[in-house]
């Protein structure tokens, strides 16, 4: 196959590289290359909190009603299962059906971006005027030259490994999640935090005929005997009858210091997870990946593109670290304790 040349390769399908191909300018010739065949449907809760709801607003994008579900969350039910502490707050979130959502989101990004599933970038290299990125399809390989690389290809990036190996890069927990099918009397979103199950927090949110059950753990290694236990114990807490259905997993960045937050140079610019850029308390990560890849795709306008980015970045990444003190105390159980038994403290 012959080799290509484009003004903006964008690596990563997701919300992140369908915002950024969404915002590029007309004219632009780009391509969106996607590791995965299928592209739709990652392991996520589908809730799309305010920031996210208000990233879309800005995007000028309309949830179709296909990919919304009901019912969509009013409330945050947060369990402290070890010190039997509860507590509620309001929060309003619009329910989707993840797969339907992504179709829908790379299905307008293809009307501005060419599309290469089953992609994967395996190197990459600088040039005076361009970065040419070596991509493996099948059995073919194919030399990608573009003038701006948008890395967006989430916590497991192959860009941010390649072209920054020196960089530190946040750690990475595996976030497991599986559907227990059956109607169940549950309208809230339901928080679990339990140290024995993990450092992290498990959750249940409720879909039509069925109820998804997820949490995050650091060690791989154990994770699944881990999430079999959390399973276990949020069906028995919510009285859930169905047997699990098939489990999905990912890695999911979990950021602890600023330095872990990384907007890229002059011809690479990182947008959504591979930025670090998800919420260290929550794991929201969609309204990150839609601004900042919308910033991205921005950028690319400019005549000093990574400096338009970079000052996007900076309030992009101001929010972020907002939610590493917060992460610290939702996670300290002490603090969490402290912070639970105040009314007016989520």
């Amino acid at each position: 196959m012959p080799d290509i040349r484009v003004d903006v390769l964008i690596v990563g399908a997701g919300a992140a590289g369908c915002a950024a191909a969404l915002s590029l300018p007309q004219g632009i010739r780009a391509i969106i290359a996607e590791r995965r065949r299928n592209a739709a449907g990652r392991c996520c809760g589908g809730l799309l909190a305010p920031d996210a709801q208000r990233a879309l607003v800005r995007l000028e994008l309309t949830i179709p009603e296909a990919a919304t579900v009901l019912p969509s969350p009013r409330t945050v039910n947060v369990h402290d299962v070890d010190a039997g502490l509860h507590q509620n707050y309001r929060r309003n979130y619009v329910n989707v059906d993840r797969a339907r959502f992504d179709a829908w989101l790379l299905e307008l990004a293809r009307e501005r971006a060419d599309f290469l599933p089953g992609a994967a970038v395996t190197e990459v290299a600088r040039g005076d005027d361009a970065v040419t990125a070596t991509v493996r399809r099948r059995t073919n390989v194919i030399k990608v030259r573009a003038g701006i690389v948008i890395g967006a290809d989430g916590a497991a990036s192959s860009i941010r490994r390649l072209a920054f190996p020196l960089a530190r890069r946040p750690r990475t927990a595996v976030a497991m999640q599986t559907r227990i099918p059956g109607e169940a009397a549950l309208n809230a979103y339901e928080v679990f935090f339990a140290r024995r199950w993990t450092n992290f927090y498990a959750w249940a949110i409720p879909k039509p005929g069925e109820v998804l059950i997820g949490s995050a753990f650091d060690d791989p290694a154990s994770a699944g005997g881990r999430f079999d236990e959390v399973i276990r114990c949020v069906k028995e807490r919510l009285a859930l009858a169905g047997d699990p259905l098939e489990r999905r997993s990912r890695l999911l960045t979990r950021p602890r210091r600023t330095s872990d937050f990384h907007a890229g140079d002059e011809r690479i610019l990182l947008a959504g997870e591979t930025a670090g850029l998800i919420s260290a308390s929550s794991g929201e990560g969609i309204s990150y990946a839609l601004e900042s890849g919308a910033a991205a795709g921005r950028a690319v306008a400019s005549t000093e593109p990574a400096s338009e980015y970079r000052r996007a970045f900076a309030g992009i990444r101001r929010r972020a670290a907002w939610k590493l003190p917060k992460a610290r105390v939702i996670f300290s159980p002490p603090l969490r304790r402290f912070a639970m038994r105040i009314p007016w403290c989520p």
